[in-house]
């Protein structure tokens, strides 16, 4: 099985991440609605730092505020379904 869409929601927004290939690397382009308004994201599928400061930048936007590790591990979660 191979996720390559998935759609994200929270008190504050709501995110669609989505495997983008063909640009050279695998890449998930995440685009959303958040406490801070629309913002876009690409994070690298092989790049597990890229994964996890993704993770608590959708965290903040999505929740609207800093959260602590293990808020941002379940946004973590959703960006490692997509990881090579």
């Amino acid at each position: 099985m191979k996720i390559t869409h998935l759609t994200v929601e929270s008190t504050k927004g709501w995110a669609n991440l989505a495997r983008r290939e063909g640009t050279g690397k695998t890449v998930i382009g995440i685009r959303g609605y958040g406490a801070r308004g629309v913002f876009d994201l690409e994070v690298d599928t092989r790049d597990e730092r890229s994964q996890r400061h993704a993770a608590a930048r959708l965290q903040r936007d999505l929740d609207g505020y800093q959260g602590t590790a293990g808020d941002v591990a379940d946004y973590l979660r959703a960006i490692q379904h997509f990881a090579d």
